[in-house]
């Protein structure tokens, strides 16, 4: 029997019993027999139900309820082998607080939905949501030209919520971050690559990206899901709607992509060994605060991804799963269900929570990190990372959820200035100091996806622990414009506009890129490469139309 017959066979059998249990009272007078009665036919039910369902029935409606009730349970970022070292004050002295963050599976284009549920929790709990992350399938899309790039079924295609909020009619009332998944609309995604605002309060991390929110937790994400023939390929030509292969392989994960986070996790790895000797003021210069600096953030807290890494189901409740998801078991066996070059990220990486969508359903794991305990460049990395997968936005299912996470302020922080930061919405994402140098170094091999770079050769590593600590390029996370030009790059053949668009300026366009430069090798110099931002925004007027085929068809429900 299927999932379905699974919870309509006891709606069925508790009709009849409210029948049968009418009839007894009519027919026996006697209180006592008819309590008798009830438990007889509980005791039938159960028995029944539960050979039926070779012991799977059962035990499949608690973890229906789970979902439907999960709504509201909030989950601490501290797992309990960390917790007892993530309490009080952090390891520099700094004070420590706990935020509240929203996060939410495949969104498919739901956001009234989705903030409406953050709103409910809100109200229902009397605690603050931070900021809200999505996992994928977000599916910005402002109009039909958008909708000819993103791969969905015909039925699908169609404009969400998103155009509402970009046309500024409505204002996301929770800063939203979001990774790409496997329907979207690439063309426009492709353009803002690295990164940037897509609406007021709405921003994409990158194709692959690291990210600093408020000045106390950092957010790193990787859009996308792998297929093993375009790992190594480069990217497609755009426009992708040009062809339905364009079209699939614009969202398949990059080698380049993952080379990329696996560098800047080696470079934080490197830059939390101890200092060689004592960093001095002069070293960060007379204008360097903390706060601005490389080292005030040597961790990656929340990790998104749209697809799973490979093998992370051996590591929760598998079984329980597969009661779930039945079909998933061949790939499992077969160690294809997920990106099998993400696990190794992840155990690089450590964060202190994974979380991922695209498979449509609810999955909680924890990754045991044993190489911590003994390292002491280890110092505030967490023992264990925790795994989250949540459904797609859909009525009574697990499709958003809400963690606890400990982060440390640094000493510039005040309670006025957050609200003040707040007030400036644009101002609360930051690109990391590090990544900001990963992107300069891979910015020729990204078009490409060439194999003569790798996390090994990145020249970050070369350097040492303090000069590591005292990067300082804080750039504005607004556009991937405003990246290329505070780097003097110019656009990659994947960030140019398509010949023959239609110019449309991001909603941020009139604001110019603002970076500060802290004692870094590598400082900022006017750009001999000038362009406004919004010359790297476009869409196609191409003719196509999107058509679903087989061989990369939705994960089933």
């Amino acid at each position: 029997m299927n999932e379905r017959c699974f919870m309509l066979f006891p709606c069925a059998l508790l009709l009849l019993f409210l029948l049968f249990f009418c009839f007894c009272c009519r027919g026996y007078r006697c209180a006592a027999l008819s309590v008798h009665i009830t438990l007889l036919f509980f005791l039938f039910f159960f028995v029944f139900y539960y050979r039926l369902s070779g012991g799977k029935g059962c035990r499949f409606v608690v973890y229906k309820m789970s979902l439907v009730h999960h709504f509201f349970h909030v989950k601490g970022g501290v797992t309990t082998n960390t917790a007892k070292n993530n309490t009080g004050s952090s390891d520099s002295g700094t004070a420590a607080e706990t935020i509240h963050v929203a996060v939410q599976g495949c969104c498919h284009g739901e956001l009234d939905r989705i903030y409406a549920a953050c709103a409910a929790h809100e109200k229902a709990t009397g605690r603050r949501i931070e900021f809200l992350l999505c996992c994928g399938d977000f599916q910005a899309v402002r109009d039909e030209v958008d909708l000819r790039s993103m791969a969905v079924p015909q039925k699908y295609c169609v404009l969400g919520d998103f155009l509402a909020y970009h046309r500024r009619e409505k204002h996301a009332p929770y800063l939203t971050l979001f990774v790409g998944g496997n329907h979207e609309g690439s063309d426009w995604l492709a353009t803002e690559c690295y990164g940037g605002f897509l609406a007021p309060n709405i921003y994409y991390i990158g194709h692959s990206g690291a990210v600093i929110v408020d000045d106390c937790v950092t957010v790193a994400g990787l859009s996308g899901i792998f297929k093993g023939h375009d790992y190594a390929r480069p990217y497609p030509g755009r426009p992708f709607h040009a062809s339905e292969a364009a079209k699939r392989s614009a969202y398949h994960v990059r080698r380049i992509e993952v080379e990329k986070l696996r560098a800047f996790s080696q470079a934080l790895e490197r830059m939390r060994q101890p200092a060689s000797s004592p960093v001095t003021a002069s070293m960060a210069g007379p204008s360097a605060s903390p706060s601005r600096c490389a080292g005030e953030f040597p961790h990656i807290d929340l990790f998104l991804s749209h697809d799973w890494p490979a093998g992370i189901t051996k590591y929760g409740d598998e079984t329980q799963l597969l009661r779930y998801k039945p079909f998933f078991e061949e790939d499992i066996r077969h160690g294809a269900l997920g990106n099998p070059h993400t696990m190794t990220l992840l155990r690089a990486v450590k964060p202190r929570y994974w979380l991922a969508a695209h498979l449509h359903c609810q999955f909680e794991a924890t990754i045991p990190h044993h190489d911590v305990e003994n390292d002491a460049a280890a110092a505030g990395v967490p023992r264990a990372t925790k795994f989250l997968a949540l459904d797609k936005c859909s009525k009574g299912k697990g499709f958003i959820d809400f963690i606890d996470v400990r982060v440390s302020r640094g000493a510039h922080f005040t309670t006025e200035k957050n609200r003040e930061r707040t007030a400036r919405e644009q101002e609360r994402v930051v690109h990391h100091p590090l990544w900001l140098e990963v992107l300069r170094e891979t910015h020729g091999f990204l078009t490409s996806n060439s194999n003569e770079w790798s996390a090994g050769s990145c020249a970050l590593l070369r350097l040492t622990p303090d000069e590591l600590r005292q990067r300082g390029v804080w750039l504005l996370a607004r556009s991937t414009a405003s990246v290329l030009e505070a780097l003097v790059l110019p656009p990659a053949p994947l960030q140019r506009p398509s010949a023959g668009g239609e110019w449309r300026p991001p909603p941020h366009a009139h604001e110019r890129p603002v970076a500060k430069t802290v004692a870094t090798s590598a400082a900022l110099a006017p750009s001999a490469w000038d362009f406004a931002a919004e010359d790297l925004v476009v869409t196609e007027d191409t003719a196509g139309s999107p058509q679903f085929t087989e061989g990369e068809q939705e994960p089933k429900k």
